[in-house]
């Protein structure tokens, strides 16, 4: 009985350790970069950052429009008035949101907290460095 109660344990253990999402924070986001001469940044990423490649994440902050008639948000550590597009903030304070299922109704500022896969854009100069895929609000 000892052994089975053990052993449920375990697996219990390990299937939450499987499912469990990393919360991210802007610090661990905050990659060096360069800056061509024609003003396109490149991202350098460390290798530390490897376990959170593709993996699903969990990030907060403030929803900045893109392109509003194409639905395309980012998320930013700082508000609007503040953020990277207001040329304020570094590249490396804003996410690019590609939405499992596209929201309606998005308000700029509005803090969330948002999951999905973390995409490392390590090759398109015209895109963010960081891309949450499926994201969805959590919580």
């Amino acid at each position: 009985m000892k052994r089975l109660y053990v052993l449920a344990l375990i697996t219990l253990g390990f299937t939450g350790t499987l499912q469990a999402q990393q919360v991210v924070s802007w610090d661990l986001l905050a990659v060096p970069y360069s800056t061509s001469p024609d003003g396109l940044y490149s991202p350098q990423f460390p290798s530390w950052l490897d376990g959170f490649k593709n993996q699903e994440v969990i990030l907060q902050g403030y929803l900045v429009p893109v392109d509003v008639q194409t639905k395309q948000y980012a998320l930013s550590r700082y508000a609007f008035s503040s953020c990277f597009f207001c040329g304020n903030a570094p590249p490396n304070t804003v996410v690019e949101l590609v939405f499992k299922d596209q929201p309606d109704n998005l308000i700029t500022d509005q803090f969330v907290v948002v999951k999905g896969i973390l995409v490392f854009n390590e090759k398109d100069p015209y895109r963010l460095f960081f891309i949450i895929q499926q994201a969805e609000f959590h919580g």
